[in-house]
């Protein structure tokens, strides 16, 4: 692979952003380098002798993209840093970007997310694209809704999926079928949005705000796990709140900013 781009801001570093919870399909090499795979499409990134990091990979417009270089991050850090609990939480992860990954790689992906750990949800998606994606030489592309759909029940239980494979064969029909439409939810606004997606197998409403999140660019969303109902417990003092009401309160506090503070929010976080 040649290298496509560069970047040098203080506002990336691959790790801050690809093992802050949001992806899965990602490895870091012995080297130091990390491996970063979507739908068919892989990328390489090196740090370089500037501080900066360089892509090697044949789709450089896409993986600019996928890592949201267009977006303008000291906007973003502008807006928020003078907001609650910003100022300790934002130095953390300054390197995390949000990214715009496939919508139905991030469905499947925080389906098998929910209950479970990072290196398991890997192995299972791992599985899946090996089994079930299209060979690409050195890597597997993430399946289509029909081959996933195709699969069945059986397989996903076979894999390792646990009481999930009856949510990966169910949705994965869903979508492949035309029943629901991942389309649809591109056009509607967030809440409608994810009250639909909660219709789907498998999708509660923290999965659902994730899938927003990652895989339709919202960022008026908050995803409340363990990790911030935690901080918000500490930093708040309410111990009685719901996921639910502890979500409504902190996008009540960030606004359109809530996915970005929620993810320095996380990461500083489990990090501590």
């Amino acid at each position: 692979m040649e290298k496509a781009f560069s970047v040098n801001t203080p506002f990336f570093n691959p790790k801050d952003t690809l093992e802050c919870g949001q992806v899965f399909r990602y490895k870091k090499l012995e080297n130091g380098d990390y491996q970063v795979i979507s739908k068919d499409k892989i990328c390489l990134i090196k740090e370089n002798p500037s501080g900066g990091f360089d892509f090697y990979t044949k789709d450089g417009e896409y993986f600019y993209n996928y890592f949201d270089f267009q977006t303008d991050y000291q906007v973003i850090y502008d807006n928020l840093i003078n907001l609650p609990l910003m100022k300790d939480a934002i130095p953390k992860g300054m390197g995390i970007r949000i990214l715009k990954q496939d919508s139905f790689e991030a469905l499947i992906g925080f389906i098998i997310s929910a209950n479970n750990h990072i290196p398991r949800i890997k192995g299972i998606i791992e599985k899946i694209c090996e089994n079930l994606g299209e060979n690409m030489g050195d890597f597997y592309a993430f399946p289509t809704p029909i081959a996933m759909a195709k699969a069945g029940q059986e397989f996903y239980k076979s894999i390792g999926a646990g009481y999930r494979d009856r949510y990966l064969a169910e949705t994965s029909r869903d979508i492949a079928t035309g029943n629901f439409s991942l389309e649809v939810i591109a056009t509607l606004p967030t809440e409608k949005a994810k009250k639909r997606l909660c219709q789907l197998l498998g999708v509660g409403g923290k999965v659902a705000d994730c899938i927003l999140q990652y895989g339709f660019g919202r960022s008026d969303v908050f995803p409340t796990d363990t990790w911030i109902k935690k901080m918000y417990k500490r930093a708040f003092g309410e111990n009685t709140l719901s996921g639910e009401e502890i979500r409504e309160k902190l996008v009540g506090i960030y606004g359109n900013y809530s996915g970005f503070a929620q993810q320095y929010l996380f990461y500083a976080e489990r990090e501590s």
